[in-house]
């Protein structure tokens, strides 16, 4: 599928760095998508600052964010991106950001990714419209940044259970979500507005829960991961 681009600006940096914007969708875009619908947030400031953000935990996904996240970045728009560390007692967080006009209005007006504020936000319609093959990669996007992968002893004395679930605020991306895993075969557990609190705050969260071996088997089959932070964990549960 290719873009409509006639929306996308390039500052002068952009053009000093030589910036590439993609004319059409690929698997590795797609992928790139689900990981900015999943930790990514993106906004302009005073008019002239544009800056996209993608965050996540210093220990468990810096390898994440070194290897895959960078890495894509270069590859796909020839854009060097930046890491910085939290390292304040009781924080743990890493910061992967850089700022282009020409990448967030191509995020903004040609993938139809939101400028701040996520509440709303769906999986965008180039996705959904594209082949079944497309929608894996941004699943598993989403998946490795947003997914939370955990073993559940159910009564025995080893966690053996395997549950795949996300937490979701915005209610299109939940139903939309549900629409193509369905589609995929997965047997879902869900539910709409539970009560959660996150740094003192009251939250309304939808959730999805992937339960259990035949899902996770499925799951390795059609979609995967690669997230270090949910691939130790499978390999510790496959190999004990």
């Amino acid at each position: 599928m290719k873009f409509n681009l006639s929306k996308v600006k390039f500052s002068n940096k952009d053009i000093r760095e030589e910036i590439i914007i993609p004319n059409h969708l690929t698997p590795k875009l797609a992928y790139l998508i689900g990981i900015h619908v999943g930790d990514g947030s993106m906004n302009i400031y005073k008019g002239v600052d544009y800056l996209i953000t993608y965050t996540g935990h210093i220990y468990d996904e810096y390898d994440f964010h070194i290897g895959i996240i960078s890495k894509l970045f270069k590859e796909i728009f020839n854009k060097k991106i930046s890491i910085t560390f939290d390292r304040r007692r009781n924080h743990s967080s890493l910061r992967t950001y850089f700022r282009s006009k020409a990448i967030l209005t191509f995020f903004h007006n040609a993938l139809d990714l939101p400028l701040g504020n996520k509440k709303d936000i769906d999986i965008p319609d180039i996705i959904k419209k594209s082949n079944m093959g497309i929608k894996r990669s941004f699943l598993k996007g989403l998946a490795d940044t947003d997914f939370s992968l955990t073993f559940k002893k159910r009564h025995k004395e080893k966690h053996y259970y395997p549950v795949l679930d996300c937490s979701i605020k915005s209610k299109k991306l939940y139903y939309s979500l549900i629409k193509i895993l369905e589609e995929l075969g997965f047997n879902l557990y869900k539910k709409t507005d539970i009560v959660n609190y996150r740094n003192g705050r009251r939250l309304l969260v939808n959730i999805i829960n992937i339960n259990g071996k035949d899902n996770l088997k499925l799951w390795f089959e059609k979609i995967g991961f690669n997230s270090s932070k949910h691939l130790t964990k499978y390999n510790i549960w496959k190999k004990y």
